[in-house]
């Protein structure tokens, strides 16, 4: 006999979180969230290397969002597919209590990270490893752990001593627990009450009223990332990811406006400009575009998570979206790059590069060829002055635009020099192994994170010993994301549990191995389809 359907509406609203046993299937892994979450675990590891001049051309510098919006998006994404799971499977209890789990791994993961970069600072120091007159504990800085121990350590165990540099897990950790809080607010009201939650959070922040206290001996120093704030980037990828939210057409009336908005916010972002480096002060154009950043100030301030770094950020993961194409299938095949450039072209950057060698590559010419350095002084100084009534040197607040012009010249010589088969091995075999590499880095954001802040500071110390010209930078740099590509491949060796498959057969076994091999495969083969898909793939 068939039971009548209720007619009551809780019997005809589908619940929030179905019963154990009639779960969705579990969503696949977005290859584009890997792409771009590994992308930005190399620009975090430049952006936190202590004066590393690749960092002036990380895309942070041209527009207010940075990589932290990056790593902080695709984490609500993937907080959404390795968490919303267990809330749809198993419930809210089940699901907050496997956000529990992983609330307790990022606080273990902060706390051992702050006392290795202590470590490897204070034995920089004691040997010194570093630059003479250096006090490498101050750079982070964590001075109060060696000079006020006690009141130190109990701040960082508690989070109220969350120094600069060490302020990213922290916030991570309690947008996570505000995971099961929006959880119940959409199973009460739906997407409408979990994302009123998270805009008044936000609100609230704008207004100074979830201020944390950074410093136990100075309380009205507040995180330098308010997680209340944070929490808009991290929810609007995790209801994405989640579904609630639609994901926008693609358009190209919206794509003409998300690039609108990132390229009007580079005067007012990009230092070079704001600061009367490339624009003389006293011009009015540069009085306006300072006056109006001072204005905004607050809609821009990276603690609170300003409306315009939002914004910013989401029209520049619009555009990436449309980059790499629906469902990332660019992702997956050859580039379109453009052919071998102009003969015009050609001429054009070997005349700008040779202009602009004395200045673009003055670091270099100092720390390789002094004598050359030594010929160009005279040359571009008292010889100029003497024939032409003033020298040639170039400000120095003005070195940038000579670099600027130098490496777009190098990118065309560089495009050009490489000939047919190399720009056609670019945009195949190098695009089809680059990406791989890229998306493995992604997906052990956490272990690749945790290495980078301590290989950031070892760089930086190393830097401070050999000098900064373009060989030696590059070099630390390709050795950095070496060592942070080696961390994923170690990290998701472990994370797959090799030794829990089954072992091969051994020809020559015992009857008794080979009974307890076969009684491993079965058990291997009785495991339910989530509980080997959980062996197989590595959680966020």
């Amino acid at each position: 006999m068939t039971a009548a359907p209720s007619s009551s509406p809780a019997a005809a609203r589908p619940s929030a979180f179905p019963a154990v046993g009639h779960a969705p299937a579990k969503k696949p892994r977005d290859m584009r969230l890997d792409f771009f979450r590994g992308l930005a675990m190399f620009i975090i590891l430049l952006a936190h290397t202590p004066l590393d001049p690749w960092t002036l051309w990380i895309p942070a510098r041209f527009g207010f969002s940075d990589a932290t919006e990056i790593f902080v998006f695709c984490s609500g994404m993937a907080s959404s597919l390795a968490f919303g799971a267990a809330y749809r499977d198993h419930g809210w209890p089940m699901g907050t209590a496997r956000i529990g789990f992983r609330i307790w791994q990022v606080y273990w993961a902060h706390v051992g990270l702050l006392l290795v970069v202590a470590l490897l600072l204070w034995t920089i120091d004691a040997n010194g490893w570093g630059e003479a007159g250096m006090r490498y504990i101050a750079r982070v800085p964590i001075v109060p752990l060696f000079e006020d121990t006690g009141p130190a350590l109990a701040g960082l165990f508690t989070l109220t001593w969350v120094p600069n540099y060490f302020d990213i897990l922290p916030m991570y950790l309690v947008i996570l627990a505000l995971v099961p809080a929006v959880m119940a607010a959409h199973r009460a009201g739906g997407t409408p009450a979990a994302v009123a939650l998270v805009a008044g959070l936000w609100l609230a922040t704008q207004f100074g009223l979830t201020n944390l206290p950074s410093r136990p001996w100075a309380p009205e120093i507040p995180w330098f990332f308010n997680p209340f704030g944070w929490a808009l980037v991290f929810f609007s990828g995790f209801f994405l990811g989640m579904s609630w939210i639609p994901v926008p057409p693609r358009s190209r009336l919206l794509t003409w406006l998300a690039l609108g908005v990132v390229l009007l916010s580079v005067p007012f972002a990009w230092f070079r400009i704001h600061d009367g480096l490339w624009l003389p002060q006293g011009w009015w154009l540069h009085d306006w575009i300072w006056a109006a950043r001072e204005a905004t100030e607050p809609l821009w301030r990276k603690t609170e998570m300003g409306l315009f770094r939002w914004l910013h950020f989401i029209s520049l993961a619009y555009l990436a979206w449309m980059a790499v194409g629906p469902r990332g299938h660019r992702l997956v095949e050859p580039l379109r790059l453009p052919g071998r450039p102009g003969g015009r072209w050609i001429a054009l950057a070997a005349v700008v590069l040779v202009a602009t060698f004395p200045w673009a590559w003055a670091a270099d010419i100092q720390a390789l060829a002094p004598g050359l350095d030594a010929w160009l002084m005279e040359l571009l100084g008292p010889r100029a002055e003497a024939a032409l009534g003033t020298d040639l040197f170039i400000p120095g607040e003005r070195l940038g635009m000579t670099s600027f012009a130098a490496f777009l010249a190098l990118i065309v010589l560089g495009w050009a020099a490489l000939g047919r088969r190399g720009r056609a091995f670019v945009a195949t075999t190098g695009w089809e192994r680059f990406v791989p590499v890229v998306r493995k880095v992604g997906t052990q954001s956490l272990a690749v994170f945790l290495v980078s802040m301590v290989l950031a500071q070892a760089i930086g110390a190393a830097l401070d010993v050999t000098g900064r010209d373009g060989w030696t930078v590059g070099v630390a740099n390709a050795c950095g994301f070496g060592v942070l590509i080696l961390t994923a491949y170690v990290a998701g060796f472990f994370k797959s549990q090799p030794w829990r498959r089954p072992a091969p057969a051994r020809t020559g076994a015992s009857p008794a191995e080979r009974g307890v091999s076969a009684a491993s495969s079965e058990r291997g083969a009785a495991a339910s389809p989530n509980e080997r898909g959980a062996a197989a793939t590595p959680a966020e």
